[in-house]
């Protein structure tokens, strides 16, 4: 399963909304991020967390439970 933010500019707009990493941190991270949504393609499926408890029922499907 891969879990995907609506979009990058989402992505950044979270990360940077928290506060909670310095700015050399946060560059750290989304350049992370931007290779493992490289990686999109290789997953069975792609969950979008637009909405947490919409996230969190689609998951729980996926998982069987």
């Amino acid at each position: 399963m891969f879990l995907t933010p609506p979009s990058w500019d989402e992505l950044v707009h979270r990360l940077q909304g928290r506060g909670t990493e310095d700015e050399s941190t946060q560059a750290r991270r989304l350049a992370t991020a931007k290779v493992e949504l490289e990686a999109i393609a290789e997953a069975d499926h792609v969950v979008e967390n637009r909405d947490i408890e919409d996230t969190v029922k689609t998951l729980v499907s996926l998982m069987g439970l």
